[in-house]
């Protein structure tokens, strides 16, 4: 909106009117209807309540704005609401009108993608202390805000706590359901060992949600012992939320079972430039399949070579020799004309991934959940699923992560090369797609480029050039000290462990060491080196759980392979590979499922894609350790 702008100044010039306000008054009448307004109507009733503000009392001010800005909200003008109610100051509010700002601000702040603003004003500690004296419905939409604000910034812990006394307030079926799902998706994004720890928590009710939950990711990897173990818990906890209506995804299981492929095509290269690549995947899947207990049922494999043939041909050759799931091809052009048929034989679970072109710019958005039916029809049928490790998936990730922590203005340091250019690409995409300006693009070309890059990048250079030309005008020595540009919040590195051994204490040298650094995953290779890595404390990466497990699959690859550390994604992917095909259907039918892999926490896009999210982890004392929770910042500025 054109003149949005104008208004917003006018509002904001008014706070300045606002004085020591007592306790809840009457609200005004004002037009809360739904019709969408013309831009003209919005602005004019905005300016009437504006005025009306100027002219009310101390105590009606704030509520008379609150009411402009719940019209805003009604008419989608989320960003024009939240700024509107800047001009409050909570401090001079009663109690009731207190908590009708939280309430309207916390909805402009979620809207408007002012996430930690929300949560600051949701777990307020006056908050806290009065918001009982709302009607139920009034505590129950506070909630669910904290429940859902907690869950989007990595705090699931906090989520589920608000969820579990949300659920209090439920009377309804649907609405029980919806908050058990939620619950559910919550547990599965805690690491292992916090769901563990959790097994033993005070709350009963909790209690049964964890170790439900503990068992459930303990056997993700096979389904018949992920179906007996939670009839077991079943049997031992029969009056429990979760046992009374089981999550939607582990009511699948049966179906899943029952309906799995028995013979698969593992359609690979074996000749070219993707033969190492293939053969490092294969690896991962045959290890994932011999992990599999001697008792347990396995599919029978075939392999395929795809090293020059028409994939197509191919794919319809499996399928006619008996194939009732095919996973691969790996190349990415293979993908493409296999997306581009009509129709498939069979189900196809491709290791790589499409290209896919939106005009739609990126922005955060909170979650959603999808209730299944009690039907399960024919699970596997014919369809392409995206399954890949590209590189942009951690950019976009990295950007997410920034932006929910706070941070505004961003430097990119990064090396001249093509895969690391469509990384930057990304990040710079999802980064002002959601508000954000890249200050600075640094690119260097190999090790011992370093300290002239950053150097220029931060100005280093213009500081002492000043100093120069200061000490000449007036003739005289002066201790100096060189200076940074200071309009630099956070740092998007991609760089391998030799060249950040270098780049992060040439920033410290270049008195940008407190900058806080966000690397993607080529930082760490999953090598432990406590006395090189120490020049990394500090610096978070995005990197694979796969790293950090010393399972029985992880201990089948090293003892059969010798392949360098640069292969351990390919290797995490053929595993995951072999776990993701019986669940396919349930990532599609339930897209809020979420599966820990070997990749990073897998779940699946309306078009079939599987998204994965990297966990995060951060070098300390030299080494890198993994981090249970979003490693958000708490101290940002968001208001």
């Amino acid at each position: 909106m054109q003149r949005k702008l104008s208004l917003i100044l006018a509002a904001l010039a008014f706070p300045l009117l606002l004085a020591s306000c007592s306790n809840q008054v009457d609200k005004p009448e004002t037009d809360s209807g739904t019709q969408t307004l013309s831009e003209s109507a919005l602005e004019e009733k905005v300016n009437n309540l504006v005025r009306q503000a100027r002219q009310a009392s101390a105590t009606e001010r704030p509520k008379i704005l609150l009411d402009a800005a719940q019209l805003l909200l009604e008419q989608d003008q989320d960003d024009w609401a939240f700024n509107l109610i800047q001009s409050i100051d909570p401090d001079l509010i009663g109690d009731f009108t207190f908590l009708q700002y939280t309430d309207t601000l916390s909805a402009a702040a979620i809207q408007s993608g002012h996430f930690l603003r929300a949560r600051q004003l949701l777990s307020a500690p006056r908050l806290d202390a009065i918001w009982t004296l709302q009607p139920p419905a009034q505590q129950q939409r506070l909630l669910q805000r904290r429940a859902e604000i907690e869950s989007l910034l990595g705090d699931y812990r906090q989520s589920l706590s608000a969820r579990l006394e949300l659920g209090h307030f439920l009377a309804d079926a649907n609405s029980q359901q919806y908050n058990n799902e939620a619950i559910w998706q919550d547990l599965m994004s805690l690491a292992l060992s916090e769901l563990e720890s959790l097994r033993s928590a005070e709350q009963h009710e909790l209690r049964g949600w964890a170790e439900l939950a503990y068992i459930s990711r303990n056997n993700a990897a096979n389904l018949t012992e992920q179906l007996r173990s939670v009839k077991q818990w079943q049997d031992q906890w029969p009056q429990h939320p979760a046992s009374l209506n089981t999550p939607s995804d582990l009511r699948l299981l049966n179906a899943l079972i029952a309906q799995q492929p028995q013979k698969i095509a593992l359609l690979l290269p074996r000749q070219g430039r993707l033969a190492s690549a293939a053969t490092a995947v294969r690896d991962g899947f045959l290890a994932a399949y011999y992990n599999l207990g001697q008792d347990e049922p396995k599919p029978s494999v075939r392999q395929y070579d795809t090293s020059g043939v028409d994939i197509n041909l191919l794919v319809d050759q499996a399928a006619r020799e008996g194939a009732e799931l095919i996973i691969g091809p790996l190349a990415k052009e293979n993908v493409e004309q296999l997306a581009a048929r009509v129709q498939l034989p069979v189900p196809v679970l491709a290791l790589n991934q499409q290209d896919i072109n939106t005009s739609e710019p990126p922005r955060l958005n909170l979650p959603t959940l999808v209730l299944p039916t009690r039907h399960n029809p024919q699970l596997f049928t014919p369809e392409l699923y995206q399954f890949g490790l590209a590189p942009e998936d951690e950019a976009e990730q990295i950007a997410q992560l920034a932006h929910l922590s706070g941070h505004k203005r961003a430097m990119i340091i990064a090396p001249d090369i093509d895969w690391a250019e469509r990384s930057v690409q990304t990040f710079i995409e999802h980064w002002e797609g959601n508000g954000g300006e890249v200050i600075l693009d640094s690119r260097y070309i190999g090790v011992g480029d370093f300290s002239g890059v950053i150097k220029s990048a931060l100005r280093i250079d213009d500081s002492e050039e000043r100093h120069q030309q200061l000490r000449s005008a007036i003739y005289t020595n002066m201790e100096f000290e060189p200076r940074r540009r200071k309009d630099i919040d956070v740092i998007f590195l991609i760089a391998t462990p030799k060249e950040a051994r270098q780049i992060k204490p040439t920033l410290a040298f270049h008195y940008a060491g407190d900058i806080p650094v966000i690397a993607t995953s080529q930082i760490y290779t999953g090598e432990p080196n406590p006395k090189s890595d120490r020049d990394l404390n500090g610096i978070r990466f995005s990197t694979l759980p796969w790293l950090f497990d010393d399972g029985t699959e992880t201990q089948n690859i090293n003892s059969y392979t010798d392949a360098p550390d640069a292969y351990n994604r390919l290797h995490a992917l053929g595993i995951d590979a072999f776990h993701l095909y019986p669940r396919l259907p349930q990532l599609k039918r339930l897209p809020q499922t979420r599966l820990e892999g070997a990749t990073g926490i897998l779940s699946m896009s309306p078009d079939r894609q599987i998204n994965r999210q990297s966990v995060w982890a951060e070098f300390r004392d030299g080494t890198a350790q993994r981090l249970n929770t979003q490693p958000l910042a708490t101290t940002a500025d968001e208001s």
